[in-house]
């Protein structure tokens, strides 16, 4: 096939050249949406790493692309693109893909598979959201552009905890009328952008996205008359405006519905069959960690265990499981992983689980009045041990003591704030946590068994997961 119209691809096949430019090229013959022009010019440079053509009325890319096996940055922009080869997810190199402009009503589900890329951007397309992939599986993200497009929801793919590395999103200029509140799952937001949507509220969890430094929200119909007018004020800081959603915002804003979309069961409704209630991802039940927990024990697991019947001999044995437990290979006598439980009825959620030094964190001890720094309190416990040692004249510790070396020497130590609820024979409802430096699989493990074990003694138990603010790794 002869490039006489196209000096631009004889250049590239006769210098081998890493890189195809082509700019505002159009009426032109053959045309570049022709499949045999492609087909040759793919297959003679499978050298190309960068590929961009812009404003050149391409309306076909063909499958022969991935011909090119180290392509890492994709640019068709302002082109008439209609649909995007399923082949495109064998360039697993990729890192950069730019479809701006074009007329896409929507993307290959093999968009999953690319697991390298960082930026992705399909501003000004046709898309829906039962036109997207699954986002999950995009753990290298940076960047996500979906803006000027028909979206109508934020996609349920981009919550799911995995995109820990997602600092940008824009979804301005689409069709959204609801955002869910586990949009905060994304805990290195730093650009949200939500702008000419059809928002009428944004839920309380918006308010506690820490790290956001460019909120834009502006042109949305917010009932909030107040709200509507700061979102709109270019000189508000950003600040003031996540203030406003923490203060203002309600909670509660997430039914409680299944991956099937039917109603979960609520916790006053019991199982004929004797089947345990369970509601997932329950909105107030939230725990947001921060990265100073991270290093020493990032994984935690919650749930709040209701219609509890703790009465007779039951609470000894709900203790005695989580004892159990402890002594378990499971748990490796708390080296793996940790169980707490605590009457929900004496803090408030949302939760914070973070790690703070000895001497700035304070604990009300059992039976104690007065809060005392952990230093304090380990330092009396290991007096308390070394002289139980000498008294006994043995070197077996009692229950309270058998733990310290986990925790003596640790420079931070990890916490959940709030949580101080002692828990009774009278107790009907515990917020149970599960941490672990080993895996988020070793932390839901360890809870499910805890349940398991619990539902012997209290047949009519019911759960609620609570909503976790970050990844699961």
């Amino acid at each position: 096939m002869s490039f006489a119209e196209w000096p631009e691809l004889a250049t590239v096949s006769k210098e081998q050249r890493f890189e195809l430019v082509v700019k505002d090229a159009k009426g032109r013959n053959p045309s570049l949406s022709d499949d045999e022009l492609q087909k040759v010019v793919f297959s003679k440079n499978p050298q190309l790493n960068f590929v961009s053509i812009s404003g050149c009325g391409l309306s076909h890319l063909s499958s022969s692309i991935t011909a090119c096996s180290q392509l890492t940055k994709l640019v068709i922009i302002r082109n008439e693109l209609v649909r995007v080869p399923d082949e495109i997810g064998t360039l697993s190199k990729l890192t950069f893909v730019d479809f701006s402009n074009n007329n896409l009503g929507s993307l290959p589900t093999s968009f999953s598979t690319l697991t390298k890329l960082e930026t992705l951007v399909v501003t000004g397309n046709k898309l829906t959201n039962a036109g997207l992939f699954d986002f999950s599986a995009l753990q290298a993200l940076l960047v996500l552009d979906l803006s000027h497009n028909e979206l109508t929801s934020v996609p349920a793919t981009l919550t799911g905890g995995q995109l820990v590395r997602l600092h940008t999103l824009n979804l301005a200029h689409n069709k959204i009328t609801e955002v869910t509140p586990k949009l905060n799952v994304i805990e290195h937001m730093k650009t949200l952008n939500l702008s000419e949507n059809e928002i009428t509220s944004l839920p309380w969890a918006i308010g506690q996205m820490e790290k956001i430094r460019i909120l834009d929200l502006s042109q949305n119909p917010f009932k909030d008359g107040r709200f509507r007018k700061l979102a709109n004020d270019k000189r508000a800081k950003v600040s003031a405006v996540v203030a406003y959603i923490a203060k203002h915002a309600p909670k509660v804003t997430e039914d409680t519905t299944n991956d099937s979309g039917e109603n979960a069961e609520q916790p006053n409704e019991h199982s004929d069959d004797g089947t345990v209630m369970i509601r997932l991802g329950v909105p107030e039940m939230y725990v947001k960690r921060l990265e100073s927990v991270t290093p020493i024990r990032p994984f935690l697991a919650c749930c709040v265990l209701r219609n509890l019947d703790l009465t007779g001999e039951n609470f000894k044995k709900f203790i005695n499981i989580q004892t159990k437990l402890h002594s378990s290979s499971l748990c490796g006598n708390r080296t793996i992983a940790a169980i707490g439980t605590h009457e929900i009825k004496s803090f408030q959620p949302p939760l914070k689980y973070l790690a703070l030094p000895p001497d700035e964190l304070h604990i009300t001890a059992l039976h104690k009045k007065k809060p005392v720094s952990a230093r304090e309190l380990i330092d009396a416990l290991v007096r308390d041990a070394d002289l139980a040692r000498k008294r006994t004249k043995r070197n077996t510790l009692n229950p309270l003591h058998r733990y310290l070396n986990i925790v003596v020497d640790l420079p931070v130590l990890p916490c959940l704030i709030d949580a101080n609820g002692l828990m009774s024979d009278e107790t009907q409802c515990v917020w149970v946590e599960v941490s672990s430096a080993e895996s988020m699989a070793v932390c839901k493990e360890v809870l499910e068994q805890l349940i398991a074990e619990t539902v012997l003694i209290c047949p009519q138990l019911h759960v609620d997961q609570d909503h976790w603010g970050f990844p699961e790794y």
